[in-house]
């Protein structure tokens, strides 16, 4: 009984460092990505909001020479400029952040192969599966963290800009409203899937920091190709009945993003969540399976060891 008080004695007394070591260590490690990543969410982030405050200047402008000409005509800061801007600030949220998670994570993991640092691991009461896990959650954590609020404010200026009636019609106005949003996450965590997947299957450095952005895309392009996400979201799928005549095989792309133009032209504004929900959710089913498939080729890596 004395034995058992005082294991449990120092359990207690011990530094919270001490209870999380694979956490602090991840946490250590994650700091130069961490800050390198945060002054570029700054960055956008700063982009985003002299944009948003400029939606003012826009409403005065419409108002001294009309909406005829705001919208039609040619002038600094009309409809065709702030349109442009809202576009320009989607393209470095849309796609991107995912790919460089999908980079990272790819390059983190074949580091850890290929230098050896694994086996190391695999001699410490760590397991390689909580190894691995960590860094990954790590990763996503820090790129979900920076990228959210990026996210929502996008979002904020958009449908601000919408409301006001401040952009142009048609395919612009339509890929600005409903491209950025909740999938834009669920891109994240694919791209970490991916780069977790393809890192432990290459291991190797650099040429998982190729296949991890390439597998992002090409499982994107598939999923936005395929149309499954109109399989949850039966209100659009009525309405959609048709494939766009140009792009590469169907598809257009908004920046980097394969992007089904024909599709979301043909959406409606109270389409924006059920769109998203239903997006989000194939992109995390997709996630999850290469999540699965990495823990699975890492415990055949490590089965012997």
């Amino acid at each position: 009984m004395s034995a058992a008080t005082d294991t449990v004695t120092m359990t207690k007394s011990r530094p919270r460092g001490e209870r999380w070591p694979l956490t602090r260590i991840v946490s250590r490690q994650m700091w130069p990505v961490a800050a390198l990543l945060l002054l570029v969410a700054l960055r956008i982030g700063a982009y985003l909001v002299f944009h948003y405050f400029g939606w003012s200047h826009a409403v005065h402008l419409r108002a001294r020479i009309g909406k005829q000409e705001y919208d039609f005509g040619r002038h600094p800061g009309d409809a065709h400029v702030r349109t442009a801007q809202l576009l320009q600030d989607g393209a470095r949220l849309a796609f991107q952040p995912a790919l460089y998670a999908a980079a990272l994570t790819g390059v983190v993991t074949g580091r850890e192969w290929q230098s050896r640092r694994v086996a190391l691991t695999l001699a410490q009461s760590v397991s390689a599966r909580r190894w691995f896990a960590a860094r990954w959650a790590g990763l996503a954590a820090v790129v979900l963290v920076l990228v959210l609020p990026l996210v929502v404010l996008y979002r904020h200026s958009t449908v601000h800009a919408v409301h006001l009636d401040l952009l142009t019609h048609g395919i612009d106005r339509h890929t600005a409203y409903f491209t950025i949003g909740p999938v834009t996450v669920a891109y994240v965590l694919l791209g970490v899937a991916a780069g977790a997947l393809t890192g432990t299957v290459l291991r190797r450095t650099v040429p998982a920091l190729i296949a991890a952005p390439a597998l992002t895309w090409l499982l994107t392009a598939l999923l936005v190709r395929s149309r499954v996400a109109l399989l949850i979201d039966f209100p659009a799928w009525s309405r959609v009945g048709g494939w766009h005549a140009g792009g590469v095989l169907g598809l257009q792309f908004y920046d980097v993003l394969p992007q089904d133009t024909f599709l979301v032209d043909s959406l409606k504004p109270g389409d924006y969540w059920p769109y998203q929900i239903a997006q989000s959710a194939v992109v995390l089913a997709v996630a999850a399976v290469l999540t699965w498939a990495a823990l699975r080729v890492l415990r055949r890596r490590t089965a012997g060891s």
